[in-house]
């Protein structure tokens, strides 16, 4: 097969001149930007798509090549390869999304003007052929998705050969990834273009061999900037499969909300760690307090103001004690560390059982106490004692927060099974204020009109809430202020 040396020689001088002047602008990105760079390969991938749709070189007898194909397409990919190598995937998405809305933008522009030429009989000057606006629009279409699929394949395959052949060279790795994207799109864009033309062999023939040809030299020449220019450090550890998507995935994001959420349970556990510590260095100065204030009490030796000042020292070292445990078993909530012991609890008993640990506690006298379930037992398999300190915390607040009225525990089962769904504990109280239906689950919050007189500590509904997640239950509210609170437990 007889060459035509002439053409090919102009072709080679063709894809030096472009890969310099590509590298070139690389190479000053921080002095003028990334734009003129992206500017460029905007302009050479539109610009190769409308020559591989008119213009065609004899390379040989029966081999035609169209330079729009094997230097301006092909230095698409090389510019692909190069930019993601030595910058990042956000950059990269930037060149992939850029280059494709830059192709369709122009591509209806060119739309535009064929339609004008057709309908208003526009003259053509400068000896500019009117073929050229009349290039069929599924020739840009097959362009641009060609254009999408080879942005991420090149870089796949890439990282495929990286951590599949890392014996392999990097010059190798280099040329053979450019000339296997590139032979699978001079395949398919030959099929897309001329299918069924009389010409579809020597198409093909020449989107082959030239796409084949400019990868080896494409990546030749990029094998000596990543070498000589701008080398880097071999231990280089290619990105998982999701991380390459991650160029339109955007997954960068995720792993940056991942490192957030990594530092904010870091800094959770170490305010878990720092309060599981201090509440034990105050517990064990407290139970003195407390154990000592109670002797003292039981003797007859003192008088009446005395023994007021012990029984405050008393009541005040057991509230104490009661937020400092509250905060412990916030802390141990927090950090996972609460063990569970699951057995089947009769919901209606342990009712029963928390009312009466809750009988010393002051109910305001216009309020009644009603409770509502189902005839039997309603067996349900959960931890007793995290139910119940779950049952004691929202009984002693709706015992707190009603002056009149009535609190009602209800109780609902299925029909069928008997198996409860849900505990309600309904008070007719102050309630919630809307605002405040969130935030009253946050440690240490308190509302601002109850706040002076509720002598809470702000961690029972917190701690409620936490065990209600671990017990694979959810905790509800729904209030009206002035009208009452409603607590579901939903099994």
């Amino acid at each position: 097969m007889s060459l035509n040396f002439d053409s090919l020689f102009i072709l080679l001088l063709e894809i030096v001149f472009v890969a310099s002047a590509a590298l070139l602008l690389f190479r000053f990105r921080n002095r003028i930007s990334l734009a003129p760079l992206f500017i460029f390969v905007g302009t050479n991938q539109f610009l190769g798509v409308v020559l591989a749709a008119t213009v065609y070189l004899a390379v040989g007898q029966t081999t035609i090549v169209s330079p729009g194909s094997v230097v301006l397409f092909a230095s698409y990919l090389f510019v692909i390869l190069l930019v993601y190598l030595r910058t990042d995937i956000p950059t990269t998405r930037g060149l992939i999304y850029g280059i494709v809305v830059a192709n369709t933008t122009l591509t209806l522009l060119l739309w535009f003007t064929s339609y004008q030429l057709r309908a208003f009989d526009a003259q053509l000057l400068l000896n500019v052929p009117p073929e050229l606006f009349s290039t069929s629009p599924w020739v840009y279409i097959v362009g641009t998705a060609m254009l999408v699929i080879d942005s991420v394949l090149i870089i796949v395959l890439y990282e495929m050969l990286a951590y599949r052949a890392r014996w392999m060279p990097l010059v190798f790795r280099i040329i053979f990834t450019l000339c296997l994207v590139l032979l699978l799109d001079a395949v398919a864009f030959a099929h897309a273009l001329a299918s069924g033309q009389p010409y579809f062999a020597d198409v093909l023939r020449g989107q082959v061999s030239g796409k084949l040809a400019a990868g080896v030299v494409y990546g030749s020449i990029l094998f000596a900037y990543l070498s000589l220019v701008d080398p880097r450090k071999r231990d280089y550890q290619p990105p998982r499969l999701d991380e390459i998507f991650s160029i339109f995935t955007h997954r960068e994001r995720y792993h940056m909300a991942i490192q957030q959420l990594e530092v904010s349970e870091a800094a959770s556990q170490a305010k878990s760690r720092y309060l599981t510590n201090m509440s034990h260095e105050l517990r064990t100065p407290l139970n003195a307090i407390i154990g000592f204030s109670s002797v003292l009490l039981k003797r007859d030796d003192f008088d009446d103001d005395e023994r007021n000042f012990l029984q405050r020292i008393l009541e005040n070292g057991k509230h104490l004690l009661y937020l400092i445990n509250g905060l412990l078993d916030l802390s141990k909530i927090e950090s996972g560390k609460t063990q569970l012991e699951m057995s089947n609890v009769n919901v209606n008993e342990l009712i029963e059982e928390t009312l009466q640990q809750l009988q010393n506690k002051t109910v305001n006298p216009g309020v009644e106490i009603r409770i509502e379930t189902p005839p039997g037992a309603s067996w349900v398999n959960t931890d007793r004692l995290r139910l119940k300190q779950v049952m004691f915390n929202l009984l002693g607040n709706a015992m707190k927060f009603t002056r009149e009225g009535e609190i009602t525990i209800r109780v609902t089962t299925d029909t069928a099974t008997g198996r409860p769904l849900q505990l309600d504990i309904i008070d007719t109280g102050c309630g919630i204020d809307d605002r405040d239906l969130d935030a009253i689950f946050e440690p240490f919050y308190q509302q601002k009109a109850h706040a002076s007189h509720s002598g809470g500590t702000g961690l029972g509904l917190a701690i409620s809430r936490a065990l209600c997640e671990q017990l694979n239950f959810k905790l509800g509210v729904h209030s009206t202020v002035g009208k009452g609170a409603q607590f579901s437990i939903i099994f």
